[in-house]
């Protein structure tokens, strides 16, 4: 008996592309005309023909298909991940920052292997710190090397993250990834409406990216509680909780990688 309710919630070209990926003609007896409401709903006009006998794996298969394709609409920030804020022997580290390094390290794994653009959103500063926020300037004075100066060890992405081929890196010089930069017009010629955010630090860096990312409007944001930190647990589940009512997904590194979508 042919089961209809394999074909809830799939496009309409999806369902065409099921139909069509058989190769059977439409003359053939294994065919019927199925009436399914939830086609009116999505805007399907035409006669729709599904074949009576389906083979599940034929629906998985293209539910796949519909799983890659966003995807490929989605991008992994990976901000401030760098030796000067992260490292035990830098004195301006976040504490709590080296404990996300290993869930950063397979968050980025895992989008590799869904073939999701990895941005790494870096802070490179000029060595006098003419760039750097004023609260922070004193830190590059003549003599000392300021956090993240450009061409600096302290700059450098920590130990297990490398940039490859087909990531994208972005040089920030304030909180936000977008802020004086060219990173919205990147996402856009990526064709990317969704992002996934880690790294360090949760009421800084993580949430005014994160807000500006829903002003602009992109149609999912993430934030994985367990790969970005702040300098205290409760300052991290405060920001959480703000970014969380504005609309912004929060689940572990777990959760979001065993997610479908």
């Amino acid at each position: 008996m042919f089961d209809s309710s394999q074909f809830i919630g799939l496009q309409p070209m999806t369902l065409n592309l099921i139909w069509t990926s058989t190769g059977i003609p439409r003359s053939s007896k294994l065919l019927k005309p199925l009436k399914f409401p939830f086609l009116r709903l999505l805007k399907w006009d035409k006669p729709l023909h599904l074949i009576g006998r389906c083979h599940v794996k034929e629906v998985n298969h293209v539910r796949n298909l519909e799983m890659t394709e966003h995807w490929n609409q989605t991008a992994l920030l990976v901000i401030d991940i760098q030796k000067d804020f992260i490292d035990d022997e830098s004195p301006i580290r976040l504490k709590g920052g080296k404990d996300i390094v290993p869930n950063v390290i397979k968050a980025v794994e895992v989008a590799r292997q869904r073939g999701i653009l990895i941005v790494w959103v870096v802070r490179e500063h000029d060595s006098l710190g003419r760039d750097v926020e004023l609260f922070r300037r004193h830190l590059y004075t003549s003599g000392n090397v300021g956090p993240a100066t450009k061409g600096n060890e302290g700059a450098e992405l920590v130990d297990g993250l490398v940039i490859k081929e087909g990531d994208y890196k972005l040089v920030k010089t304030r909180f936000s990834a977008f802020f004086f930069t060219h990173l919205h017009s990147i996402l856009q010629g990526a064709g990317i409406n969704s992002l996934v955010v880690t790294g360090v630090q949760t009421p800084n860096c993580i949430r005014q990216t994160v807000f500006d990312a829903v002003a602009l409007d992109y149609q999912h944001v993430t934030v994985l509680v367990d790969a970005t930190a702040a300098a205290t647990p409760d300052i991290h589940l405060a920001n959480v909780f703000d970014m969380k009512n504005i609309g912004v997904a929060t689940p572990t590194l777990q959760e979001w990688s065993e997610s479908k979508a």
